[in-house]
């Protein structure tokens, strides 16, 4: 919000200088972020008043003109077609530089010496309609040769307040005037805001209907006939340019004007371009298309709210009019608004069309109901007094539901106790009284706080007290150091075992992802997901930000895979990913309670773990790398051993998944992910996901150290090989051998794995170390080989064949 310091002091009675001010406010809490003149001096640029014009002899284009700078006639050459006797414009002097670095001297032009130059607007860097038409023609009755800058307000100091977004309030002049009003003490001078009326009344001319009060609750509207379309007056524009705003016409500017004044966004339609005289607030049809301002082409739906005619929409509401009831040179009447828009409204249609402006952004941040009436009346005083024309009398207001100022009951005594200082309860009370509230007695010693409307912010006692440590000063509160015990910090064991799947999955080299929890409900599209599928009980978001987050996520594997497609677009085709977050489970839809949410572990991998050793070939990021990452972590968390049992969601191949089983339990699911879904996420090579529930594992997991002492006894090898059915899961055998082994089985390895023409069809040879150790004694040969015949046995009944030396 860019202040112009001379423009505030016609609001309020100023007596600090702008340096001064920017330190009040911002130890209030309203940071000025700068603090700089509106624009550089122009030394030796000055009022001249144009004597004489007369054709430069050799030129068809060129005049002479004698100027009075304040001192004897200059002879100056001048292009300008608008150059006239009588006029007052600005000259730059020999010796001047303009914006820009142009240096000005005496020249010589088809043999005459010019003196100077005239100056346009656009030479002294200054953006008004026009600005390299012409000479710039100033106003009122000034001396020859009074320098132009401080004339122009080259010397206003500007303020730019950087806002949070509670302060919507401070989005206007006079909101910033209040502000400082009570920061100073000074009084408020309000601008003239009543039109002079004529008789027609307004009734005649126009109506409003409102269909959406929910997203409208508040709109009123005046007509004016009779206007003259021109330029604003030299002030307007420059105070509008101190604003940051370009000037466009006189009936544009007003509205312009008005926001920055009121901080209330207006907008004015050609009259007679409005079918059927009546202003329509509606939700927009789909499909139905509008060319807003800026030349393009808006298609429309059923969220955005418009404003309409009897001939379709004429504008999206808050945010951009349309074209085709555009403010022309011809217009000659003026249908004139100013409404209240539901802020979540404005913002998705801002966002949605990417058309951020200043009115949007006061629309979603909320502005002063009781301000839109009055800046009303004050645009139309204003297009009266700089357009002329007629206010047909009355105005067009609906408002169904005016709302009522707060009330918010305060105890003085609490406010000392947070602020940690002593304030007389009538000190308490003359600050809030200068914020413009009301204070009454309430019982108890209490006090009863009626809040302005403009101050959407203040909505309970905390926001009270924190107004009145601002306006008392910060910097007058004492530093009081906090008393209490120093409780010592330390880690839940959840946060230590979360800590250590961290480090386990990190140091398998995976990186960690942390994505939205919102999704778009095309994620699970692409997945494949059917509609009947668990995973589609989601919850969908009531406000989303945007189409892509609409939803609460069901599993965290959108998110990995939406980072992998994002790394593809950058080569990176070696990629190890994992996100610990929670999924959101609904126990019914709609929510009736608040849904589950469950702590998952997902991986995802793709192409070949990074950094192999150069004596080594790399490793391939599949499913063993994911089912290894997986056993380390159960191995850190001293679990039981994963099952993996072929089968698995829709989206992985069927050939190559797993569901994951724990201690009979379901935990999750491994697998490459399905040919059609990675087609449908534009992957081009394999990609292997998992997903688990950490839960289970972080409520099962025992990390209590174990001490084991070295084994006094030597362990007994054996070497097992066996042929088995390929359906058969290494996993199922790998138990049978634990269980049959019983106590004295110390260790299983696989050292073998071979499927070729060496073995029969639908089978594969595997072979397994085996280590057997008594921790009391040594084992005799008799009591290895019953361990081992019942290894093999079991073995045997699950349909292997023991392979024995020849």
């Amino acid at each position: 919000m860019r202040v112009s310091y001379n423009w505030l002091k016609e609001y309020i009675d100023l007596t600090i200088s702008a340096a001064e001010l920017a330190d009040r406010l911002t130890m209030a809490g309203i940071e000025v972020d700068s603090l700089e003149n509106f624009r550089d001096d122009l030394p030796r640029v000055v009022v001249g008043r144009i004597d004489t014009v007369e054709p430069l002899a050799g030129s068809d284009k060129l005049t002479l003109v004698g100027v009075d700078a304040g001192g004897p006639l200059l002879k100056v050459v001048c292009g300008a077609p608008n150059v006239a006797p009588g006029q007052l414009v600005p000259v730059a002097l020999p010796g001047a530089v303009l914006p820009g670095g142009r240096r000005i001297e005496k020249v010589r032009i088809f043999g005459v010496e010019s003196e100077g130059m005239l100056c346009s607007a656009a030479e002294l860097d200054l953006e008004l309609p026009d600005a390299e038409a012409g000479l710039l023609i100033l106003e009122g009755t000034i001396a020859p040769g009074t320098p132009v800058a401080p004339l122009l307000g080259f010397d206003d100091p500007i303020l730019t307040l950087a806002l949070t977004p509670n302060r919507a309030d401070c989005l206007g002049m006079l909101g910033v005037a209040y502000e400082v009003a009570a920061l100073t003490g000074g009084v408020m001078h309000l601008p003239p805001g009543e039109p002079p009326e004529g008789e027609e009344p307004v009734e005649s001319a126009a109506a409003v209907t409102v269909r959406d009060p929910d997203l409208c609750p508040r709109f009123t509207a005046r007509v004016i006939r009779d206007v003259t379309v021109k330029s604003s007056p030299l002030w307007m524009q420059l105070r509008l340019l101190k604003a940051g705003i370009r000037p466009i016409n006189n009936i544009v500017d007003v509205t312009n004007y008005v926001m920055w004044e009121y901080g209330q966004p207006l907008h004015a339609y050609d009259y007679r371009l409005v079918a059927g005289g009546e202003i329509i607030v509606r939700r927009a049809a789909a499909g139905e298309r509008l060319v807003t301002l800026d030349g393009v082409e808006r298609i429309l739906d059923e969220n955005v709210l418009v404003i309409a005619d009897h001939s379709g929409p004429i504008g999206l509401a808050g945010v951009m009019g349309g074209e085709n009831t555009e403010i022309k040179p011809d217009t000659t009447a003026v249908l004139l608004e100013a409404a209240r828009f539901h802020p979540v409204s404005i913002r998705r249609t801002a966002r949605r069309y990417s058309l951020p402006s200043e009115a949007s952004q006061r629309f979603e941040r909320g502005i002063n109901p009781a301000g839109t009436l009055a800046a009303q009346n004050r645009a139309a005083y204003l297009i009266s007094r700089l357009a002329g024309g007629v206010v047909l009398s009355g105005v067009l207001d609906f408002n169904p539901d005016p709302p009522l100022p707060r009330r918010i009951v305060v105890r003085p005594h609490r406010i000392n106790e947070i602020l940690g200082v002593k304030i007389a309860e009538s000190e308490v009370s003359a600050i809030l009284e200068r914020l413009g509230c009301t204070v009454e007695p309430g019982g108890g010693r209490t006090l009863e706080v009626t809040v302005p409307l403009r101050r959407g912010d203040l909505n309970i006692e905390e926001d009270v007290v924190e107004e009145v440590a601002r306006i008392y000063g910060y910097e007058n509160i004492p530093m009081t150091l906090p008393r209490g015990e120093l409780l010592e910090c330390r880690e839940s064991p959840a946060q230590r075992l979360l800590a250590l799947a961290h480090e386990t999955l990190t140091g398998c080299g995976f990186f960690e992802v942390i994505s939205y929890s919102f999704i778009n409900p095309d994620d699970l599209d692409r997945l494949g997901l059917p509609a009947d599928d668990p995973l589609r009980r989601v919850i969908p978001i009531q406000n989303p930000l945007n189409e892509d987050q609409a939803i609460m996520r069901s599993t965290l594997l959108p998110g990995l895979l939406k980072v992998i497609a994002h790394n593809f677009n950058y080569r990176e085709t070696n990629q190890l990913l994992y996100e610990i977050g929670a999924v959101f489970i609904p126990r019914a839809l709609p929510l009736d309670e608040l849904p589950d949410e469950k702590l998952r572990l997902a991986l995802a991998v793709t192409g070949s773990a990074p950094d192999p050793h150069w004596l080594t070939p790399s490793q391939q990021a599949d499913f063993y790398l994911v089912k290894g990452a997986l056993e380390a972590l159960c191995e850190r968390f001293r679990l039981g051993s994963l099952e993996y049992i072929p089968g698995g969601p829709p989206f992985l191949h069927p050939s190559r998944c797993a569901v994951i089983r724990l201690d009979g339990a379901a935990a999750g699911f491994l697998g490459e992910l399905h040919p059609d879904a990675a087609e449908a996420w534009g992957f081009r090579q394999p990609v292997t996901v998992a997903e688990i529930d950490l839960e289970l594992l972080l409520a099962r997991a025992n990390v209590v150290p174990r001490v084991v002492p070295l084994a006094r006894y030597p362990a007994a090898l054996r070497d097992l090989a066996i042929l088995a059915p390929v359906e058969l899961p290494h996993g199922v055998l790998r138990q049978a051998i634990s269980e049959a082994g019983g106590a004295l089985l110390e260790r299983i390895s696989l050292f073998d794995l071979y499927t070729g023409e060496q073995v029969p069809a639908g089978k594969r040879s595997l072979a397994f170390s085996i280590a057997l150790r008594r921790p009391g004694g040594t084992l005799t040969e008799a009591e290895v080989n019953n361990v081992m015949e019942r290894i093999e046995g079991a073995l045997v009944r699950l349909g292997a064949e023991i392979r024995r030396n020849q």
